[in-house]
């Protein structure tokens, strides 16, 4: 009886060992989208009818996935500065202008508005560069944390593999 005891307790570990399943290592690739980025260059259009200024830009990408912009800032050297909009400028004359934009699988379009006639600042209307990136919303979707900080491009860039030398320009 003493012989066989230890066979049953190895054949019990071994029984539990064998059953364990570790999914933590297991990560979500989307193949139904691959991250992008289209950058424009353009000047803000005034519409009548709305009372508002905005840039369009024609994209294609799924329903299920999203677009984040960022406007070219300043450069730092030979950086570009991108921040993310949304976005409120303050002047100390407290005059304020917002960047917005909404976006559908079809297109991206971008606003611009102040508390004052934004037409006396042109340099704010003209000639404005941004980048759009289109990314998988699923990873967005997954109710954690976001692994990524998507108010820094950088970041964003890194975290979705995307050649930032391969950017599409318009």
């Amino acid at each position: 009886m003493k012989k066989i005891i230890p066979f049953i307790m190895l054949a019990f570990v071994s029984v539990f060992t064998v059953s364990c399943d570790n999914d933590d290592d297991v990560q979500y690739v989307d193949n139904d989208t691959v991250a992008g980025v289209i950058e424009i260059t353009r000047n803000f259009q005034y519409n009548n009818s709305t009372d508002q200024y905005y840039i369009n830009q024609s994209i294609s990408m799924l329903d299920s996935d999203m677009a984040l912009v960022y406007r070219l800032k300043d450069l730092s050297g030979t950086n570009d500065v991108w921040e993310q909009i949304p976005k409120t400028v303050y002047f100390n004359n407290g005059n304020e202008i917002d960047y917005d934009f909404d976006f559908t699988k079809n297109d991206v379009q971008i606003y611009i508005g102040a508390n004052y006639d934004i037409s006396t600042t042109p340099q704010y209307l003209n000639n404005q560069t941004f980048r759009i990136v289109l990314v998988p919303a699923d990873f967005l979707n997954k109710g954690t944390k976001p692994a990524v900080d998507y108010s820094d491009y950088n970041a964003v860039i890194k975290y979705f593999k995307i050649n930032d030398s391969k950017v599409i320009k318009y």
